[in-house]
């Protein structure tokens, strides 16, 4: 819960106590609706195996803040960007998997999710440099299989 409400306190910016407040009852919901949300059938070593991928996916999305952060800096510095919109496919996930990836997204400052396909199952997004569409999919595909797949997969 403090991990969920630590994210949401990064993406407002504050630390205000009434920010923080609804940070933590946002985190209890999202706790509480997981757990009622769990199957009865999930076995303890596989909640175990996605827990254990937690600290991948929060410090890999800090690792995308920050480069996201650096490649605007470098593009309001250096050159214009060539901005442009690049469809990612998700393959077969679940919707949390896909709910969780287009946030991943969102939280960098580099993409933009422009709108959810759930039954092509793609995600339109853009970005500050579309120049390489092929580029900006294998990325992002390596994103997911180190960063979300183990605890969203």
């Amino acid at each position: 819960m403090i991990a969920l409400t630590g994210l949401y306190l990064l993406v407002v910016s504050s630390v205000k106590v009434g920010d923080v407040a609804i940070g933590l009852v946002l985190a209890a919901l999202v706790v509480a609706a997981g757990r009622r949300h769990r199957a009865a059938s999930s076995s303890a070593g596989s909640t175990l195996r996605r827990l254990a991928g937690v600290p991948a996916l929060i410090g890999g999305t800090l690792v995308d803040v920050v480069t996201g952060s650096a490649e605007v800096i470098r593009c309001c510095l250096r050159r214009p960007p060539d901005p442009g919109l690049v469809r990612l496919p998700t393959g077969p996930t679940s919707p949390s998997s896909f709910a969780t990836w287009g946030i991943r997204l969102g939280i960098t400052p580099n993409t933009v999710v422009v709108d959810v396909d759930e039954e092509h199952g793609e995600l339109l997004v853009h970005v500050l440099d579309a120049r390489d569409p092929d580029g900006v999919r294998a990325e992002q595909a390596a994103a997911y299989r180190s960063r979300q797949r183990r605890t969203f997969p």
